[in-house]
């Protein structure tokens, strides 16, 4: 009896033997995991960069000839670019042109309506007037096209022109209700048939009483040579005082919380900034109240010479914004940045990309050693700081900050490569999500980072009862991820118009920016918690299950079931990507 309460102890220490680094006697299928999962982002990235290559390929011939077919009832067929216009030949049946076309993008994809840019078909007669335009894809709110489209004067403001009078400039009314919109759509057209960008969003022009209360001895406004329109500020002798430039077109793009907002800058004789002011702006009337009741922000920048200020790193200088408008102000500071970098001559020299730090993301690298403390010492046990750590948890890199891993991230990461640049805290991170569980036994991310995982921890049994799975229905919910996953795969390897947000809970922790099948999926996986502890995290997390998958663990010497589902899945992509 004793023998054989020794032998089976002694086979649970045989087990439970390796708490920390990997035990290489058993490497073989836990490496081969690790592979199985590279092997499939590799894929995902090669899939991607052909997909990409033959979307560009299109370029040579990107319109259907039904998308025509609304200006040129009688085209037959497209093909050979317009030499001089770079457009592409429209011909009849019998193979003779009856006219050409041309898209605004790539020319268009740096003008931002209200919320991205749109690329428009212009349509062209043989003597190079306007049949018409219509949209061809665009990234602004829906609702706003639509109004936009809806709208026939707007439409058909081209109509009849000359390619080389709407170059020139022309005047444009914006759609009620959809401006930002429609002058978008119509700066794009400008830009691409060769014109200066316009800006229809701010077309007045600045006048001499808005600059006398900044240089009361001047008497008039002369334009001042450059790319970058300017004027000079001249007193009764012709000589120079000052200039003034505004920040629109330079930051039309630049959108706080709203839209874009043009600022008035006023420089001394020795092209020094003396005082800056909002002209107009279509930003939240309480947001830019905030903007121009605030002195301390608007008097910032006051005394720089327009080299320092078109060098200024926003972040280096710790320009903070304005209290309860900050998204606004900061747009107002980078417009003003990016006014000087246009306005400079030479221009700025190009440096290397480096990763920008910004204080969310120094507190989310925090939060990741914290977690390490909890993971790796005995602070775990103490139930008091691990319910506050949960709160923090929720509250800040959750509500506040929105970092979390989701399939819709790592999709993205895994075609477009790293956001290193502007997510550094978030690539943290994501390494110690993933490295973590890798080299040693702890889910790092999912015992102790997710906020989601968090707020289950602290639901659970909040009920006086609870609810356990028979075998069957528990094995059967465990499929739920690895259906999740396959529908993941399938999306990032075909490019299929489905949004993977919608699939897990994290994008409900933004509330502002949440749709509804995330909210759903949040609640309904809360909800579940308080009957069925950690319900999402067992039966409905894709991202928990690659991650558990991935973690070495007493069993990582075994070909399991999972590994079975793994290899499935790592099929799957190779399918997709070859057949």
């Amino acid at each position: 009896m004793q023998d054989g309460t020794a032998s089976s102890r002694g086979r649970a220490t045989a087990k439970e033997a390796p708490r920390g680094l990997i035990d290489l006697k058993r490497p073989a299928i836990h490496f081969f995991r690790v592979l199985l999962f590279l092997f499939v982002l590799v894929l995902i990235r090669e899939q991607h960069a052909d997909y990409v290559a033959a979307q560009a390929a299109a370029q040579a011939s990107p319109f259907d000839i039904d998308q025509v077919r609304a200006f040129y009832p009688d085209a037959a067929s497209m093909g050979g670019g317009e030499p001089k216009r770079g457009g592409w030949t429209v011909h009849d049946g019998e193979g003779s042109p009856i006219g050409y076309v041309a898209q605004t993008s790539p020319r268009s994809d740096e003008i931002i309506g209200y919320s991205g840019p749109t690329n428009t078909l212009i349509a062209f007669d043989t003597d190079s007037r306007v049949l018409g335009i219509a949209v061809l894809e665009s990234g602004d709110t829906p609702d706003h096209v639509r109004e936009v489209l809806a709208d026939d004067t707007f439409m058909h403001v081209f109509d009849r022109l000359r390619w080389e009078e709407i170059a020139a400039g022309i005047e444009v009314d914006g759609v009620s209700g959809s401006t930002l919109t429609s002058f978008a759509i119509a700066e794009g057209v400008v830009t691409r048939l060769g014109g200066q960008k316009p800006s229809y969003r701010f077309p007045d022009p600045v006048s001499l009483e808005e600059v006398k209360p900044f240089l009361p001895n001047a008497v008039r406004l002369k334009e001042k040579p450059g790319a970058y329109p300017s004027h000079l500020a001249l007193d009764e002798a012709e000589n120079k005082i000052g200039f003034v430039a505004r920040t629109s077109p330079a930051a039309d793009a630049l959108v706080g919380y709203r839209g874009p907002t043009d600022v008035l800058a006023v420089f001394d004789a020795d092209d020094r900034l003396k005082a800056m002011t909002v002209r107009t702006s279509y930003e939240t009337p309480e947001y830019l109240g905030y903007v121009q009741e605030d002195d301390y922000f608007l008097n910032r920048f006051q005394g720089m010479h327009l080299n320092e200020l078109a060098r200024l790193d926003l972040e280096e200088a710790q320009v903070e914004g304005v209290s309860g408008a900050t998204m606004t102000s900061l747009s107002v500071a980078e417009g003003l940045v990016q006014m000087a970098n246009r306005l400079r001559a030479p221009p700025p020299t190009q440096e290397a990309p480096k990763a920008v730090w910004r204080l969310r993301d120094a507190g989310t690298v925090g939060v990741v050693v914290l977690t390490l403390l909890f993971a790796f010492t005995r602070l775990r046990g103490n139930r008091k700081l691990r319910i506050a750590f949960q709160i923090l948890l929720i509250a800040y890199l959750g509500l506040m900050n929105g970092d979390m891993l989701s399939q819709a991230l790592l999709v993205g990461w895994a075609q477009n490569g790293l956001a290193w640049r502007f997510a550094p805290g978030l690539i943290a991170l994501s390494a110690a999500a993933f490295l973590i569980p890798v080299t040693t036994r702890k889910q790092l991310y999912c015992h102790h980072i997710c906020p989601h995982g968090a707020a289950q921890q602290l639901l659970k049994r909040r009920l006086p009862w609870t609810f356990i799975p028979p075998r069957w229905l528990s094995r059967l919910l465990r499929a739920i991820p690895f259906l999740l996953l396959a529908l993941v795969l399938a999306v990032a390897m075909r490019h299929l118009p489905f949004d993977l947000t919608g699939i897990e809970p994290f994008d409900a922790y933004m509330i502002r920016a949440a749709g509804w099948a995330t909210l759903i999926v949040a609640i309904v996986g809360l909800a579940a918690s308080l009957v069925v502890p950690m319900a999402y995290c067992r039966y409905g997390c894709p991202t928990g299950a690659l991650l558990n998958y991935l973690r070495y663990n007493t069993r990582s010497g075994e070909f399991t079931r999972r590994d079975a589902a793994a290899v499935f899945l790592f099929l799957l992509t190779v399918m997709l990507r070859f057949i």
